[in-house]
């Protein structure tokens, strides 16, 4: 019995070393390494929220309520060059048809014109240390092995970023050049602000986040998001979603407007002139003379009145002519000459 028993446990003792030798392989062949590309953007993800923050709260000041109403052409010449054109543009005309304008896509179609400037679109950064900032040693004290600089050792450092958009608006009539409405001008701006401690963070705070976070994840017991003191105009913010009715009598009066212009200027046209001819283009054609075919000339022929042989029978019928007036002319000449001896 002994013996059955020990030669069992050999075979379970041999069957066990070999599956730890195939999960040693199995193991070794399924380690392994992966890459991922990762690039950046010229501008960097916070600058263009706290700029893009910065031009909805400017926007949102801005109450157009008293153009409701009327037909209204907006002028964004004077933006043109400035950073985020197209989002401060797109921005303003959503806000004009929020606030019940009727925007036209020419000046000529409208009688209210809204020009708009901006007078500062940008950003600003501020670093405050506590700790020891870096320093670069002299290059004559440079030792082999010894850095080039001392590293920056923080107890706690904060940076913050500020994005400031400042734009003006203004409205009139360009009929009678009256001024109708215009918004001020006052600095308005976003910030971000980063904080470290003992090495630790960032953590992330300001009016373009939701709270704090800490390296991009919300952290909650920091408390909920900082109170924002910016109260913007009456209206339909530009940020906010909304659904807008469309007046349906407008629209079928504006459609029926478009309707009657187009059949009038396609009766207006005219219609261009064809020419069908019955005839062939070689025959000559109703209502048109022939055009004869100049033959050259020899100076014998050009000189003695006669054409040559090649001539047509107009051309030979003409030279005849001639030829006959010069006779009669001679008789008569003759006779008058008799007359006078």
């Amino acid at each position: 019995m002994d013996s059955k028993k020990t030669t069992s446990s050999k075979m379970r003792t041999a069957s066990n070393s070999r599956c730890r030798f195939l999960g040693c392989i199995l193991i070794a062949t399924a380690i392994g390494c992966g890459t991922t590309r990762i690039s950046d953007t010229l501008r960097t993800g916070t600058e263009q929220l706290l700029l893009s923050n910065a031009i909805e709260r400017a926007v949102n000041d801005m109450d157009f309520t008293i153009l409701q109403g009327k037909e209204v052409y907006f002028d964004p010449q004077y933006l043109k060059g400035v950073s985020d054109e197209g989002y401060i543009i797109s921005s303003i005309r959503q806000r004009l048809l929020a606030d019940g304008v009727l925007l036209k896509g020419t000046r000529d179609e409208a009688v209210y014109v809204v020009e708009a400037r901006a007078g500062t679109v940008g950003t600003n950064r501020q670093d405050v240390l506590i700790g020891v900032p870096q320093v670069t040693l002299p290059t004559g004290s440079m030792m082999t092995g010894v850095p080039s600089a001392i590293p920056e050792i923080p107890l706690a450092k904060k940076t913050q970023q500020r994005g400031i958009v400042k734009l003006a608006a203004f409205a009139y009539n360009q009929q009678t050049g009256q001024a109708i409405w215009q918004s001020g001008t006052h600095p308005i701006t976003a910030d971000s602000r980063d904080t470290w401690f003992l090495g630790t963070g960032p953590f992330q705070r300001g009016s373009i986040y939701n709270g704090t976070s800490f390296a991009g994840q919300r952290v909650r017991w920091f408390g909920g998001p900082p109170a924002d003191s910016h109260v913007p105009a009456p209206g339909i913010s530009i940020t906010a979603g909304n659904t807008f009715t469309e007046d349906q009598e407008l629209a079928a009066a504006k459609a029926t407007e478009i309707a009657k212009a187009k059949t009038k200027d396609s009766a207006n046209k005219v219609a261009p002139a064809t020419f069908n001819p019955t005839n062939p283009p070689s025959l000559p054609q109703p209502g048109r003379l022939p055009t004869a075919t100049p033959t050259a000339t020899t100076p014998s022929a050009a000189t003695s009145g006669f054409s040559s042989g090649g001539s047509n029978p107009d051309q030979r019928a003409n030279s005849g002519g001639n030829a006959a007036a010069a006779g009669l002319l001679m008789l008569q000449k003759r006779a008058t000459d008799a007359t006078s001896q």
